[in-house]
């Protein structure tokens, strides 16, 4: 009866991944293991291998190509006009950047010459100096506190229209003379 519940195992002897014939191998137990050690290790199991599986791609039928599209040539084509629109404007932007950067730099150079030139301007054109070279050679005398300055103004108001003007830069000089003799007789 302990022969019948013995349960057999089956060894294969096996080339690759393929089975050929099947041995029963006896399955050792608290018994067999005693009276039989050295057999037990002899019998070694086999080495298993790992299956491999080949891949098999499915056969697929493949239509012929047919004719391409207009449509499809409108809208690859339109696709190209818009990048190379995208790339030109984005190379005219970066070319405005950088003249707004030599510009802002310029200003600012600029505006310090300004301020330097406003400067000696007002230096040049003191009107305390201005004021004490007229009252020294007496054409422009200073009210004084008790006086009273009367200005007449009962008089037109006179345009002096100059029928042929004289040419160059001495004709100029020479009106500049005579509208200033006008203003101080």
């Amino acid at each position: 009866m302990a022969a019948s519940t013995q349960h057999r195992a089956r060894r294969y002897q096996t080339y690759g991944n393929v089975a050929y014939q099947a041995e029963p191998v006896p399955v050792p137990n608290h018994r067999t293991a005693q009276r039989t050690g050295r057999e037990a290790e002899r019998v070694r199991r086999p080495r298993v291998q790992p299956r491999t599986r080949t891949i098999t791609r499915p056969q697929v039928e493949v239509r012929p190509q047919g004719a391409v599209s207009p449509f499809a040539i409108v809208g690859i084509l339109a696709v190209a006009v818009c990048a190379l629109m995208l790339v030109m404007t984005s190379a005219q932007l970066a070319m405005v950047n950088d003249e707004t950067v030599d510009l802002r730099a310029s200003l600012s150079e600029l505006q310090a010459e300004e301020k330097t030139l406003q400067t000696q301007y007002e230096l040049a054109f003191d009107l305390s100096e201005i004021e004490k070279q007229l009252t020294a050679d007496g054409s422009m005398v200073k009210a004084g506190p008790g006086q009273t300055v009367y200005l007449d103004l009962s008089e037109g108001d006179s345009v002096v229209y100059y029928h042929a003007a004289q040419e160059g830069i001495a004709g100029l000089i020479r009106q500049a003379e005579e509208f200033l003799s006008g203003i101080l007789s």
